[in-house]
């Protein structure tokens, strides 16, 4: 008896591992005639029909698709004259140099206008510009531009800085703080376009106390460039017009201290931003 379980239990595994090797077989069959050929199929967008990657007309871009980080410098070009209605639609970071946006009456809504951030003083040093605090023209309250940039959620944000406190910093720690502004700027307002702008030079004459010259303003324009390569800011050279044959800034448009811009001098910073637009 015990002999005739023996050859059933045997024959029992001989028909399992019969089973196992045929299904084997069967996989690597299937395996053979259906492997990989190299490419896979892509779903087809038939006309008329939009893809899911594709956002829609009027949608806000989530962060980092407002303005990628290429790798490259994206300098504003030429376009056609937005005319007071583009200007209407900015709002501006100012240092001393183009606080008179604010202080002038310049903008649609005069002294009175809440499109300009700016300190009390006016004055912005870059040394402390992460934190350095405004007055929230929302309110009045003073806080630094990244908690303004939370709150207000600018569509285009002009940031005008760089000759303040320019002379007190060195390369590394002018480039590290304007990042740090604009990339705190970008975390807690993802949709807003960030334009940055070259300085504006000092006369020719400039003898004030900060030590300002020529050379060390184009020194700033190449720091903010870098700038904007690493944070894919915009690059807008408005400060290009304003030099004169020697790349000091044009008599015409400098106050009497020789170095922030006067009526004439916001203007022309005005008109070319109107006809170097942000065209999102």
């Amino acid at each position: 008896m015990q002999g005739k379980w023996n050859t059933y239990k045997n024959f029992g595994w001989a028909l399992a591992i019969g089973v196992a090797l045929f299904a084997l077989l069967l996989g690597l069959l299937f395996t053979a005639f259906t492997r990989y050929g190299g490419e896979l199929d892509r779903p087809k967008i038939q006309l008329g029909e939009v893809s899911a990657a594709v956002p829609e007309a009027g949608a806000v871009p989530e962060a980092d698709t407002v303005q990628d980080r290429t790798g490259r410098l994206v300098t504003l070009a030429g376009t056609a004259d937005g005319g007071q209605g583009y200007i209407d639609s900015l709002t501006f970071l100012c240092d001393s140099a183009t606080i008179g946006l604010r202080d002038y009456g310049i903008l649609s809504g005069g002294i009175a206008t809440t499109q300009v951030w700016g300190s009390n003083s006016g004055s912005l040093p870059i040394g402390t510009i992460p934190d350095a605090l405004i007055k929230y023209p929302g309110d009045g309250s003073q806080i630094n531009a990244i908690d303004a940039a939370m709150i207000a959620k600018p569509k285009i944000l002009v940031i005008s800085i760089g000759q303040d406190g320019l002379m007190g910093v060195d390369k590394e720690t002018f480039i590290a703080n304007y990042e740090s502004l604009v990339m705190g700027i970008r975390e807690k307002s993802p949709g807003t376009y960030i334009v940055c702008c070259s300085v504006t030079s000092v006369g020719a004459n400039y003898a004030g106390a900060d030590g300002l010259t020529r050379d060390a303003i184009n020194w700033a324009n190449d720091y903010i460039q870098e700038v904007c390569i690493d944070t894919g800011a915009y690059f807008c050279d408005v400060a290009h017009d304003m030099r004169d044959s020697t790349s000091v800034l044009d008599g015409s448009y400098a106050s009497s201290n020789g170095k922030t811009l006067n009526t004439a001098g916001l203007n022309a910073f005005l008109q070319y931003l109107r006809t170097h637009m942000v065209e999102g």
